[in-house]
């Protein structure tokens, strides 16, 4: 199922918007932060929303740290024609 452009809630309350997975984790815009919980933590996921049960918050927040810092590694010549563009 598809876990990305979904609100994230935990104990009833909207937290943030999934935006990636990445390395078993849901990587979620929550305000101005990137937070990534874990994927076995995720309780439910149905069209709009996706549901998740308490997570160590600031294991998260070191994800969403350490996601940021992959996804601003500039991208080759080949990759990018590895990609077709």
């Amino acid at each position: 199922m598809e876990m990305i452009c979904k609100f994230v809630v935990k104990d009833g309350k909207v937290i943030g918007e999934s935006i990636d997975v990445f390395e078993n984790t849901l990587i979620v815009k929550s305000g101005s932060d990137f937070i990534g919980i874990p994927l076995e933590n995720v309780v439910d996921v149905d069209r709009e929303r996706i549901t998740v049960k308490d997570f160590d918050e600031k294991i998260a927040r070191e994800v969403g740290k350490r996601w940021i810092v992959e996804k601003s590694k500039p991208v080759s010549l080949e990759e990018l024609e590895k990609m077709g563009l």
